[in-house]
């Protein structure tokens, strides 16, 4: 199928504030849809290429994570990507592993994953009847190590990303990013790159 591909998005009811006990403790307020999609729509030189990366230091749930996912399964198009049995599912990888997002809250960073995930899986469903269990795998190992727990105020030099740069063949290279490097000292040692791999093996 050629053109862009339908994401099959899956959003969260529009809601401020889960509770008044998360805004006292937390400070948490969500910013809804309209307002996101309105701060999107200042970038849009942003949403050209399915790679391009982006940061969301408070995701809450992952409000601003699923409309920029969005955004990005809109552009794959099988006249720039196809060629193999797998280019979709390979496309919808590349969309999430440049979205990197940190939340101090465990519940939220679960629910901001949960929904990225249905995203993808939903836009699988849409292209060829099912999502692989290899995609799903790889889909969980992305999701894990790029929305994540912390506090990237106060702690940003303990959070590690990976960084998934597609190369050809369906394979990743995978590079370990601090956040904020930490001290320079005579112990320190930068995070070593792991070994690229097809995204059928990621997560097994």
């Amino acid at each position: 199928m050629t053109g862009a591909k339908m994401s099959g998005s899956v959003m969260a009811e529009p809601r401020h504030i889960k509770s008044r006990e998360r805004v006292r403790d937390l400070g948490e307020v969500y910013t809804q849809p309209r307002e996101v999609n309105a701060m999107l729509d200042l970038i849009p030189d942003a949403f050209v290429e399915i790679d391009t990366r982006f940061l969301e230091p408070a995701a809450g749930d992952g409000n601003f994570l699923v409309a920029i996912l969005d955004r990005k399964i809109a552009l794959i198009d099988e006249r720039k990507f196809g060629g193999t049995a797998d280019w979709f599912e390979f496309a919808l990888l590349r969309c999430v592993a440049s979205i990197y997002a940190v939340d101090i809250d465990e519940q939220n960073v679960h629910e901001a994953r949960e929904r990225m995930l249905a995203m993808i899986t939903a836009a699988a469903a849409f292209d060829d009847g099912d999502a692989s269990e290899s995609f799903r795998r790889a889909a969980r190992e992305i999701l894990r190590t790029n929305i994540v727990v912390g506090d990237s105020l106060n702690g940003a030099e303990q959070i590690v990303f990976i960084e998934y740069s597609p190369l050809s063949g369906e394979r990743f290279q995978r590079v370990p990013s601090e956040l904020e490097a930490p001290a320079m000292d005579l112990f320190y040692e930068p995070p070593v790159p792991l070994p690229t791999v097809h995204f059928s093996e990621m997560g097994a």
